[in-house]
């Protein structure tokens, strides 16, 4: 066997190492699934099915409806430190209320969803700044 080939392990076809990613814990440094093999596993639309029960194109309808803008602060997703929105969910019931930059998604987090903090923290500011 050329030793530039490697055998995808889901999708069986010989390919050569540039269309495996580079993963150190493997002998020969490689992947043992090819790029788009991976991508198709674990990629996006895989990752939304198993964390939220959605599509990447219900997320990308999702998106649309939203104008392309955080729900919260209202920022375009490309304005962001992180580009893309994020999928936001209740933690008791798993159901999604939108997509939001990740910057609010981490201010949801740190209060724990709990609205009485965050009037707190707004009221905190208001006075703070005279408003």
């Amino acid at each position: 066997m050329d030793k530039d080939l490697q055998e995808c392990k889901l999708c069986k076809e010989q390919l050569p190492l540039s269309l495996f990613n580079k993963n150190g814990r493997y002998k020969n440094g490689y992947y043992k699934h090819c790029k788009k093999c991976h991508y198709e596993t674990y990629g996006r639309d895989s990752h939304y099915k198993r964390t939220y029960g959605i599509s990447k194109k219900e997320y990308e309808e999702q998106l649309l409806k939203q104008n392309y803008k955080c729900l919260v602060c209202e920022n375009f997703e490309t304005e962001g430190k992180f580009g893309r929105l994020v999928v936001d969910h209740c933690h008791k019931d798993g159901g999604i209320r939108g997509l939001i930059c990740q910057g609010c998604n981490i201010a949801l987090g740190c209060v724990k969803d709990n609205s009485d903090t965050l009037r707190k923290l707004a009221n905190y500011l208001d006075e703070y700044y005279g408003n």
